[in-house]
């Protein structure tokens, strides 16, 4: 009987000390990845233009997420559907907001590609409007659940990069 206590009581302690390690390993190197977009648009906001450009030129357009979860463009069909109307109201004058802000990003990202293409910099004209290309490619994604503004967003994003890129020759 001892011995079957000592064991429980081994046992428990064994359990909260492992469990206690996991909760400090995780909580001091685990975090929610940084979305792709937000440096760029955060940048954007801030009025801070060229980090805003060059963030967007140097993301990963191909990682995940691409916004915050709790961010309007992270909403699905189906969940802006689900919104009262006073909230579906509400968060359309949100979607609409960084919806423009995007599009201004993307305008300058297509400025500047074309501005290294007129000083002859075709390499980093093409850089431009490659990245152009995946973010358009990355809203525009068929399998993922998103909002349909943000795909067509994402299409016209896409189209726009295509003919910049044959502009330089691609």
């Amino acid at each position: 009987m001892k011995t079957t206590s000592t064991t429980a009581v081994l046992a428990v302690l064994l359990l909260f000390t492992a469990c206690s390690k996991n909760a400090d390993r995780s909580g001091s190197t685990s975090s929610a990845p940084t979305p792709i977009a937000q440096p760029a648009m955060t940048a954007w906001q801030q009025g801070d233009k060229s980090t805003a450009i060059s963030s967007c030129v140097q993301a990963h357009w191909t990682g995940w997420p691409l916004f915050a979860p709790d961010s309007v463009l992270s909403l699905s069909e189906d969940q802006f559907k689900a919104l009262s109307n006073a909230d579906r109201r509400a968060r359309s004058g949100e979607i609409i907001s960084q919806l423009d802000v995007l599009k201004k990003l993307a305008a300058a990202v297509a400025q500047a590609g074309r501005d290294a293409a007129s000083k002859g910099d075709t390499a980093q004209a093409r850089k431009c409007f490659t990245s152009l290309k995946r973010c358009g490619m990355a809203l525009d994604q068929p399998d993922c659940l998103r909002l349909r503004i943000v795909q067509l967003l994402g299409q016209a994003l896409d189209k726009m990069a295509d003919t910049e890129l044959a502009r330089v020759g691609q």
